[in-house]
């Protein structure tokens, strides 16, 4: 864990104070990935607390972290992970997740049907975990990121990519659809449906609604729940997190 600790050692001194006026755009709380990276020598954490329920088996993550700087012009680094408690019949287990380490590059700026565009690259390290969750393949991943502006106040956005499973090394494919309505300056309401299917599998999908609250310019407060649909497994999950630039 070293290695993590001298990354963000890094991060953080090459980071300046606020240094774009722009108000904060989050990846939280949904599965849907944004096309907008962070500016650039800004630092921007996204933290959540979470609970889920699937099939009798408990899960917590407290926290799950995604820490993003901006390393060049539209383009950031993301460093992610998450302290997991899994509650099972027979064993408990507790540790930290595989971190997962990712370039954002955002391609296009949205022009009338043309929406924003990004590309996102992202692999879980599976040695860079506890024993507990330590995984035996490094697991990549990698997704087109899009949204159009609908109106001033409400937006779609969408991804499509694939990752490679840690387990099989297997392709699994991912698709998720969004849509967001900004009530006022502060407040913003979200639905989603998204799915991961893989072949000769039934598709794993979910739908969640969110809200988002802006308490300023640099710091966002979320809360999401959300259930499985159209498959055999019951999904349950809710969240809620803590976003902030510096």
């Amino acid at each position: 864990m070293k290695i993590i600790k001298k990354l963000l050692a890094l991060i953080v001194v090459g980071a300046s104070y606020n240094a774009t006026g722009q108000q904060i755009q989050t990846d939280r709380p949904n599965e849907t990935e944004g096309p907008n990276a962070v500016p650039f020598h800004q630092l921007q954490f996204e933290n959540g607390f979470s609970f889920e329920k699937k099939d009798g088996e408990k899960t917590f993550e407290v926290p799950q972290t995604v820490l993003r700087y901006g390393l060049l012009k539209n383009t950031e680094l993301r460093v992610e992970s998450s302290l997991k408690i899994t509650d099972q019949q027979n064993d408990n287990l507790f540790g930290i997740e595989p971190v997962i380490v990712g370039i954002k590059y955002h391609i296009l700026d949205h022009k009338k049907v043309i929406p924003d565009l990004a590309v996102l690259g992202r692999v879980r390290i599976p040695w860079m975990a506890d024993n507990a969750y330590q995984e035996p393949n490094y697991s990549p991943e990698v997704r087109l990121l899009a949204q159009h502006e609908l109106s001033k106040s409400s937006h779609l956005g969408y991804n499509a990519g694939v990752q490679w499973l840690a387990a099989t090394s297997q392709p699994e494919y991912i698709y998720t659809l969004s849509a967001d309505y900004a009530f006022s300056q502060k407040i913003k309401f979200v639905v989603e449906t998204y799915g991961f299917a893989q072949a000769h599998h039934h598709a794993d999908n979910s739908a969640d609604i969110a809200l988002l609250y802006l308490v300023n310019g640099d710091m966002q407060l979320d809360v999401i729940a959300g259930n499985s649909i159209m498959n055999g497994s019951s999904d349950k999950f809710a969240e809620i997190g803590l976003s902030f630039k510096i």
